[in-house]
């Protein structure tokens, strides 16, 4: 070998090409054994259009009785019941978050320190144990039907969870047909976009100018008038469905059954205290020049927080934020526990019937995916716009 020369093995490119070569040999072998196992046990997922044969409880906005539904009819409602809940898990828990958060850095002792003990407690506590706490407390500790607790007719409140009032579809005064409702709908999405770019202009004025405009103030102004005006000149489309206790049963209305509030309540506790201390956190790695400068120019405790504070430290809070999110998502399948018909427990029942334990793992897995993915696009979006640079 002349002097000086490399030997092949040490070269930086042969090595390169020699770690490609080995992975993908690797792959291909694990790509022929799983193709070969699931070609012998005659891998597929047509067993998903036969008929369900099982019920599912804690519908809402859905009407199965799993006799003459397909079991993937069953699935998709065990999904969108896995999705209510993550949804009124996040947004339960990012309120819990923010505020338990900001009550930690509280001049007030007792709102400290009561603070703290929340933390303290739903975080070092196992979420199954808590999920199933909660559980037993709406089940057991609630009272019977018979015992149900009546507010004004309004609010029923037992064993067998609680009915609120619900607003839905009316002929109203004009006597338009149900769906009709769906144009008021766009309307308040119509006002609600104007009402959002008046708030950003305001916003941006108020920037400038260093005087405020009150942006929130009018923006929800404008949104209030123009969904009440809507409502109005549309004829009265939506009513309000009271709840109705017959026998032992609730009727009208809608029902927050106890399996769902349990998962919901849980989840809620115990996400909300990570996002507390992450809050807090954010909020104490700010610069304390920004709270004395907030407070020399006269701004009131709202206007240091809401306009100040949060806003900078919303770019240290998301990504964190977005991480116990993402684990409300997945802790859901915490469900089980509680019997609550999530897409986990359908999932396991469909398994149990159709013995393809495979494929329904299969479909679990890239389920969950799917929705971390919505979750994780619509948190990049928000990041992206908060960590904007404004010239």
């Amino acid at each position: 070998m002349p002097s000086g020369e490399v030997p092949l093995f040490y070269r930086r490119g042969f090595r390169n090409v020699l770690q490609q070569a080995i992975y993908v040999a690797a792959t291909a072998i694990i790509a022929w054994y799983v193709y070969t196992s699931l070609d012998l046990r005659e891998f597929g997922f047509g067993f998903l259009s036969e008929p369900a044969g099982f019920a599912v409880g804690s519908q809402w906005l859905t009407e199965v009785d799993g006799v003459t539904n397909s079991r993937l009819t069953m699935y998709l409602v065990g999904v969108w019941s896995s999705i209510r809940a993550v949804l009124v898990a996040i947004l339960l828990s990012t309120i819990v978050g923010v505020v338990v958060g900001v009550a930690r850095l509280s001049s007030n002792f007792l709102v400290s320190k009561m603070a703290m003990l929340f933390v303290e407690i739903f975080r070092n506590t196992p979420l199954l144990v808590q999920v199933v706490l909660w559980y037993a407390i709406l089940l057991v500790g609630a009272p019977i039907i018979q015992n149900v607790v009546n507010v004004g007719d309004f609010f029923f409140l037992s064993n067998r969870g609680i009915a609120i009032p619900w607003p839905v579809p009316s002929a109203g005064l004009w006597g338009v047909p149900d769906w009709f409702v769906g144009v008021w709908v766009i309307a308040l999405i119509a006002a609600a976009l104007v009402a959002l770019r008046v708030r950003a202009s305001r916003q941006e004025r108020e920037r400038e100018t260093g005087q405020p405009h009150f942006a929130n103030r009018y923006a929800f102004t404008i949104f209030a008038a123009a969904a009440l005006i809507s409502f109005l000149l549309l004829g009265v489309v939506v009513s309000i469905d009271r709840p109705i206790l017959e026998g032992t049963q609730y009727a009208e209305g809608m029902v927050i059954k106890p399996e769902f509030a349990a998962l919901v309540l849980g989840l809620t506790a115990y996400t909300g205290s990570f996002i507390a201390e992450i809050v807090r956190g954010s909020i104490q790695a700010l610069p304390r020049g920004q709270t004395e400068a907030a407070n020399a120019i006269g701004l009131s405790g709202y206007q240091r927080l809401s306009l100040i504070i949060l806003p900078q430290a919303l770019r240290q809070m998301i990504p964190s934020v977005t991480n116990q999110f993402l684990n409300v998502n997945k802790n859901s399948s915490l469900a089980y526990a509680v019997l609550y018909d999530d897409l986990f427990r359908v999932a396991t029942v469909i398994q149990n019937k159709a013995g393809h334990a495979l494929e329904m793992f299969f479909v679990i897995i890239v389920t969950y995916m799917i929705i971390s993915f919505a979750i994780s696009a619509v948190m990049n979006v928000l990041n992206a716009r908060v960590t904007a640079h404004r010239l």
